[in-house]
């Protein structure tokens, strides 16, 4: 009997055999059948090779370019930490995909935290235990290319379960057969009750056809755009199968295809219009001399007379990181942050977030794919930035000398090069392109939390001011009614880095602990596929598709 086999019959026995395990189950409303049916569908159905296997090859070649460029072992793979990075930024690049639990400061949560949350909100620890769990398998090493590419698929594949799940809700709820070929009406009524599901992120009360028929009807009067939803969904749908005349119907295995590609596609294609419109709302109250700000007055004026919700209370923009309070007498809301931040993202899935692009990371792309090395020397990085344009700064551009001085200094605190992956670098991009690249605070002074956790954790009733609130900013506003104000044009500099390689300190939790919470989540399952396929056969002869020498040569 193989390692990996032996593996596999202890975790689920003693997952099986664990009565303690049971009740830390029913606390959390889900029943041990429930979790039976889960592990055995996530045995069978979480990994999906394709039928060629190039999903895995595929994914490694959309992961080599970062892989490649952020700071490595000396073994050449990535520490617990720079995986983390890795994979946040490419789903928010491929998909717009903020993956739960996979944020900058996701991964500091402690059990006492995790088991006092409800089993809903849980799914933003699937990243942190499925990640800790390869780690262990490797013995504390970090992970290859193609680990990382794994890693990455089987996120995906619970993503795209629960759109096919939520896309059976729609299709039973409407009363279809799930063996039943649906017409052109009959699919545009499915798809749309699955956006229903979608943006309601899966919060679907609908019983009968008759009800799923009266919340259609309330979605396309009360909510805004709902038509141009309506309508990039035909768009998807005829683009994935077009129509040729004669009987065009699709069947649930087509349906679910389509499906995945709009939760994929739903980014792009809906909601980065409506971030750029926030953006533009934003900027066309810019502070005259402070790039990317806006005062505080005139964030809660826009809230009290436009149709835009600029209402979010002082205290929670700071904890947000999205206010400026250098200025004492000034406090600024900075675009950047503001518009990245959690109050403007959609909560669609259990497992992800769609939140307005960060435009610097598209930036740091563009830098990333012009060099070899994550340091770099300042001239290169001047170079470089000053070809880079965005919707707001045309290329190519000199670059002042404030820009240049301040970047010696991040060079100097370095060791005489740039550290293109660290705070300092973030800080300085910030300065060169204030309406793109969000402020970096430093670790620990800001939390992304959504509303309803600051209120749980400040103890406030609402997180939006009030109208008396929002009218006090206002009118204590010295520049308001077209008088002069002293604004200091210095945007805010700390000396504070904080490089990427820091390694996060994962803990070493007993094994049944870890694999009730792994169950939980729905993960384990995927974690015994791959212990039943053995490492060694996973991952190939200890080459990773791109030709990197992997640890386990």
């Amino acid at each position: 009997m193989s390692g990996a086999v032996f593996l596999t019959i202890c975790i689920i026995a003693a997952l099986l055999s664990d009565t303690k395990g049971a009740d830390f189950l029913h606390a959390g409303q889900v029943n041990k059948s429930k979790l039976e049916e889960t592990l055995l569908s996530e045995l069978a159905d979480v990994l999906r090779p394709s039928s060629d296997n190039t999903r895995i090859p595929k994914l490694q070649g959309d992961l080599f370019q970062l892989f490649t460029i952020v700071p490595s072992e000396s073994d050449g793979t990535l520490n617990h930490h720079v995986v983390r990075y890795v994979l946040h930024r490419h789903f928010a690049a491929k998909h717009g995909w903020f993956i739960r639990g996979l944020e900058p400061d996701g991964d500091h949560r402690d059990d006492a935290t995790v088991e006092s949350h409800a089993m809903s909100d849980l799914q933003e620890w699937v990243p942190s235990y499925l990640q800790q769990f390869l780690e262990q398998l490797n013995h504390g090493k970090g992970l290859s290319l193609r680990e990382v590419a794994v890693f990455a698929a089987t996120l995906e594949d619970l993503i795209h379960k629960e759109a096919v799940q939520r896309l059976e809700l729609a299709w039973r709820t409407l009363g279809f057969p799930l063996d039943l070929d649906l017409y052109t009406s009959q699919v545009k009524k499915v798809m749309e009750t699955y956006m229903i599901i979608y943006n309601q992120g899966g919060d679907f009360n609908a019983s009968s056809p008759a009800e799923v028929e009266e919340q259609l009807r309330s979605y396309a009067t009360s909510v805004k755009d709902w038509s141009l939803t309506q309508a990039w969904v035909r768009k998807v749908r005829s683009q994935i199968y077009p129509q040729r005349g004669g009987r065009n119907t699709l069947n649930f295995s087509q349906a679910s295809h389509l499906v995945e590609e709009l939760g994929e596609r739903f980014a792009s294609g809906v909601n980065d219009n409506d971030c750029s419109n926030l953006k533009k709302e934003l900027l066309a109250v810019e502070s005259p001399v402070r790039p990317g700000r806006v005062r505080l007055s005139q964030f809660y004026k826009k809230g009290l007379y436009s149709n835009w919700e600029f209402t979010e209370k002082r205290e929670y923009l700071r904890s947000l990181g999205a206010l400026d309070e250098s200025d004492r007498n000034q406090p600024y809301v900075i675009v950047p942050n503001y518009v990245a931040s959690r109050p403007n993202c959609l909560v669609c899935s259990n497992f992800y977030v769609v939140c307005c692009r960060n435009e610097c990371e598209d930036l740091m792309t563009q830098i990333e794919a012009e060099v070899s090395n994550h340091t770099l020397q300042p001239e290169v990085v001047l170079r470089l930035v000053s070809r880079l344009s965005t919707s707001t700064v045309r290329a190519p551009r000199k670059l002042t000398d404030a820009l240049m001085d301040r970047l010696r200094l991040v060079s100097k605190a370095n060791g005489g090069r740039v550290p293109i992956h660290g705070r300092l670098f973030a800080q300085w991009m910030h300065h060169a392109f204030p309406r793109e690249c969000p402020y970096p605070h430093e670790a620990g002074t800001t939390s992304p939390q959504t509303p309803d956790e600051w209120m749980e954790s400040a103890g406030h009733e609402s997180h939006r001011a009030s109208e008396e609130e929002m009218m006090a900013h206002v009118e204590s506003d010295d520049c308001k009614g077209g008088r002069s104000c002293e604004e200091s044009n210095e945007l805010p500099w700390t000396h504070g880095e904080e490089l990427l390689t820091k390694r996060t300190v994962v803990r070493r939790r007993p094994w049944r602990a870890i694999l009730r919470k792994l169950a939980v989540f729905g993960v384990l399952g995927a974690m015994i596929t791959w212990a039943t396929l053995s490492w060694r056969s996973l991952l190939g002869d200890g080459k990773n598709g791109c030709g990197l020498k992997t640890h386990y040569a």
